[in-house]
């Protein structure tokens, strides 16, 4: 590989097959989808091509070439495909031009957040710090397998966030703020741990022969902190977007969100146009609810 530099970094290209398959039917579903939808805002159609442009860019551009020499450009390829890639690719709003109920129960199941944040750990502990990045080095099959985790694994885990769960009331602000503050943990660990090698564990990079760049050693520390520092750098900057909805619903006097609401038609198995407060009969059902739930609490023996 010639020397890193901005020319390279915008010259070496080499896109899968199979990626230019997934990406150009994933672009043409979502068109064909929102042609049929008048007023489908234009900044979702941005988002999701400028998703779907970087994705192609860190699968098949300098980004994955560089990936097999430099654990460094390795770890730019891993933070582009589980958090910029998929924050994009969601904030086009996909699943809501998805039509019919087939697909609605399981990805309800896979967008619960305990599933997403189980994944992402899963990923990012599974691929760094066990042999399995040498693999991925070695073998072409594998690193496919890799970039798909990725991608995965940062869509499971965003789908909740800023997403649109199928099926399921919107997650609390708060709870988002959870998610999302245990996966900088786990970024800052393993980021940490990898700063902390004192030497390369993966020999694929220790053969690899170059006179440019840094060493392995230094390389892999330096992936180490791109992964702790700028992994919690993008995941905070989804918290500032999270903290912001969160004070515009406090200035709309919702400071949960939508989620109090949609709660209580599910629990009357009510529709979505349809307002609890603003329905005296399904208030009444509300609350002489409310009161049984009550009186069980209670038991029978309360006013003894």
């Amino acid at each position: 590989m010639p020397p890193l530099t901005w020319s390279t970094l915008g010259t070496e290209w080499d896109v899968p097959v199979l990626a230019v398959i997934l990406f150009g039917g994933a672009v043409l579903a979502y068109a064909a989808a929102a042609v049929r939808l008048p007023g489908w805002p234009r900044r979702r159609v941005v988002a999701f091509l400028a998703g779907i442009a970087l994705a192609v860019f860190a699968v098949g551009g300098a980004v994955n070439a560089y990936s097999a020499v430099l654990f460094s450009m390795h770890m730019a390829q891993h933070l582009l495909l589980i958090m910029v890639v998929p924050a994009l690719l969601l904030l086009g709003r996909p699943l809501e031009l998805i039509r019919g109920r087939v697909f609605a129960r399981p990805l309800a199941a896979l967008a619960h957040p305990a599933v997403g944040f189980a994944c992402y750990t899963a990923v990012v502990v599974g691929t760094h710090l066990t042999p399995f990045q040498q693999s991925a080095l070695t073998e072409p099959v594998v690193h496919g397998v890799e970039e798909a985790l990725y991608l995965g694994s940062g869509l499971l885990l965003l789908l909740p966030l800023v997403g649109v769960r199928p099926g399921k009331p919107p997650l609390s602000h708060l709870a988002r703020l959870v998610v999302l503050f245990g996966a900088m943990v786990v970024d800052a660990v393993v980021g940490v741990v990898l700063m902390m090698t004192p030497a390369e564990p993966f020999p694929a990079y220790a053969a690899v022969v170059r006179d440019w760049g840094p060493g392995p050693v230094e390389d892999l520390h330096w992936g180490g902190a791109a992964m702790w520092v700028g992994g919690d750098a993008l995941m905070g900057a989804l918290a500032v977007f999270v903290i912001s909805r969160w004070m515009s619903a406090m200035d709309h006097g919702d400071d949960l969100g939508t989620w109090l609401e949609s709660a209580r038609r599910s629990a009357l198995d009510l529709g979505e146009g349809t307002a609890v407060d603003d329905d005296e009969e399904a208030l009444r059902s509300y609350n002489a609810m409310l009161a049984r739930l009550a009186g069980r609490e209670r038991g029978p023996d309360a006013g003894r």
